[in-house]
């Protein structure tokens, strides 16, 4: 009978606080199911609060995962939610958790559907474990905001619930959820966070997890406020690298830059903003141009104005090494030629396609390159500067830097997109043409939060 009391206040309990976590959001529920008792709880009070939900176990390939993907298999049965299994590799160089954290969100948003949300079983105690390993480790605002309540279509509805509760509901309930040895096993920091956490709530400050969930709360709309004044910034992504102005690190007060390194570690390592070394490395190389590492292996360089974080495709300044009709890559980048004799009917002249007379090239090997700052480009009286041009045709000074130009005999003849040179139009007595045409990929796109 006590216990039958205690299963329906209980119950009633955790039920309310994810209803009121999710609020009107009715949008069907993607739960990860880890085989644990806080995920199964977790889709238990979001089926009792009459929301559509499924749910997927990630297996890592670890020695226990059979063993928790047996135990997510019977809670699926037991609650009768449909469950897609996925297994992942989750080597890398980063720790072992940390690769498995990416390794999973990526299986996760792989089969996440339009208009899903992805719920995990995130509880209180695990914030104020979280919240005081950082602290412990001086991570900064981030790090005491600790995991994110929400985050785009991520949510957490069981922040608000502790994990002795998330437990003695699920054996109430008798769900078959399974224990992952990882969580007992002391060479994993977290694990002994939460044994240290545990024992000062006896011995030191009772209630003291609940108190650190708090300040994960209060900080989090600081933070907020930070972020609306970084969120102008311009950051950049392409696959496996991020991009930012190096000058807008270097202007930036430090908590807004900080922030804005946060907000690209963040957008590469699957939603983790890095540590403070992570972040002074990258500040670090906007101010002198030092190379470094930050977390998850990803090599910091300066790349012209830019400082880029991670790989992706290199450009090399020189001759094209082309024969007309082969596409030459610089880049992001696809210059093409073609070279054809005989007055054509018209001439395509376009910002990014130019007709020139054949004799420009004559003995002569084209060059791909950046501009310097003595780069100057004939006009019909005179030359202008290069950047000057760049400059009129409302390019950014991160832009002007990158921005390929082509060079012919060492004068300028071309700025895709820009201008040409005076210099090379066909005339009268042209009689073998050279069509050119300069293509940039969309690789780079905004990062949004």
């Amino acid at each position: 009978m006590v216990g039958s009391r205690r299963l329906t206040s209980l119950g009633a309990s955790v039920v309310e606080r994810v209803s009121r976590f999710l609020g009107n959001d009715r949008r069907p529920l993607l739960v990860a199911l880890s085989g644990g008792a806080d995920s199964a709880v977790l889709a238990w009070a979001i089926q009792k609060d009459a929301r559509e939900a499924r749910a997927i176990h990630v297996h890592h390939g670890w020695p226990d995962s059979d063993r928790m993907e047996a135990a997510a298999v019977a809670v699926a049965d037991h609650l009768d939610i449909e469950m897609e299994r996925v297994r992942v590799d989750a080597v890398g160089p980063g720790s072992p958790e940390g690769e498995a954290r990416r390794a999973r969100y990526q299986a996760v948003r792989r089969i996440v559907r339009e208009g899903e949300l992805i719920a995990t079983g995130h509880t209180l105690t695990e914030q104020a474990e979280t919240v005081l390993g950082n602290l412990i480790w001086g991570s900064g605002l981030d790090g005491l905001r600790g995991i994110h309540r929400r985050r785009n279509n991520l949510v957490r509805p069981l922040i608000e619930v502790s994990r002795a509760e998330t437990r003695e509901l699920a054996c109430l309930l008798g769900i078959p959820f399974g224990d992952d040895p990882a969580n007992y096993d002391v060479a994993f920091r977290r694990v002994r966070i939460r044994r240290a956490l545990a024992e000062w709530e006896r011995q030191l400050a009772p209630g003291m997890a609940v108190r650190l969930a708090d300040v994960a709360r209060l900080v989090e709309g600081d933070l907020g406020l930070l972020e609306q004044f970084s969120a102008g910034q311009r950051i950049e992504q392409a696959d496996g690298a991020v991009r930012i102005p190096a000058p807008i690190l270097r202007t930036l007060p430090p908590a807004l830059g900080a922030r804005v390194v946060r907000r690209g570690l963040r957008a590469l390592g699957g939603g983790h903003p890095g540590t403070r070394r992570d972040v002074d490395t990258v500040l670090r190389a906007a101010r002198d141009g030092t190379p470094g590492w930050v977390g998850g292996g990803h090599l910091v360089t300066r790349a012209g104005s830019y400082v880029q974080i991670g790989s992706s495709p290199p450009i090399a300044d020189g001759p094209l090494g082309w024969s007309i009709l082969r596409p030459v890559r610089w880049g992001e980048w696809t210059w093409e030629a073609s070279q054809f004799n005989g007055r054509p009917d018209s001439f395509p002249f376009t910002a990014w396609r130019q007709v020139f007379d054949g004799r420009v090239f004559a003995g002569e090997q084209p060059v791909i390159r950046r501009p310097v700052p003595d780069d100057r480009i004939a006009m019909r009286i005179g030359h202008k500067r290069v950047l000057d041009a760049m400059a009129e045709a409302g390019m950014t000074a991160a832009d002007r830097s990158e921005w390929p130009l082509l060079e012919v005999g060492g004068r300028v003849v071309w700025i895709p997109g820009v201008r040409r040179a005076y210099a090379g139009w066909v005339t009268a007595d042209t009689m073998s043409y050279v069509l050119l045409s300069a293509t940039r990929e969309a690789t780079w796109r905004p990062v949004g939060y």
